[in-house]
């Protein structure tokens, strides 16, 4: 029941981010089509008892803060990157293989952090040594962050 009531807060994010994001209406649309999409998802896993406590699916909220976040940022060739952040969240979910899974896991949450660069050095209108600063920063963090989940997820066997 928690899940449900987790997804049923969850879609007051995603009209909101969808309505206010400044893209052109079409690519509102199908950002907020593909975030519903992932919404009647995890609502109908959860409705099944499916959803584990270590699904994508619960970053959903994230996902349609960053696709408002992009949009304003102006981040148009973010928006393209983001595009993929639903379906991969969909296939990590469903990925049984380990190896499968983890190749889910590292594209999903390298391209989170890429569209994250992307946000901030954007925002902040970051040039020079400063982007540059934040660009070896995020990268690092990142390699880390992706690598050490990666061999949680191998030692443990654990399939998202």
């Amino acid at each position: 029941m928690r899940d449900i009531a987790f997804l049923v807060a969850s879609l007051f994010l995603v009209p909101v981010c969808a309505g206010v994001a400044p893209f052109a209406v079409s690519e509102r649309i199908l950002g907020g089509g593909l975030l519903l999409a992932l919404w009647v998802y995890g609502l109908w896993r959860a409705g099944t008892g499916a959803l584990r406590g270590h699904s994508p699916v619960r970053l959903l909220p994230g996902h349609a803060l960053l696709f408002l976040a992009l949009g304003l940022v102006g981040a148009r060739a973010g928006l393209w990157a983001w595009l993929a952040v639903p379906p991969l969240t969909v296939a990590l979910d469903l990925a049984r293989p380990r190896s499968l899974a983890l190749t889910m896991y590292a594209i999903l949450w390298l391209d989170l952090f890429a569209l994250l660069h992307q946000v901030v050095a954007l925002g902040r209108d970051l040039t020079g040594s400063a982007f540059t600063l934040w660009s070896v920063g995020i990268a690092l963090f990142a390699i880390l962050y992706v690598a050490n989940g990666a061999r949680r997820l191998w030692e443990k066997g654990v399939v998202l």
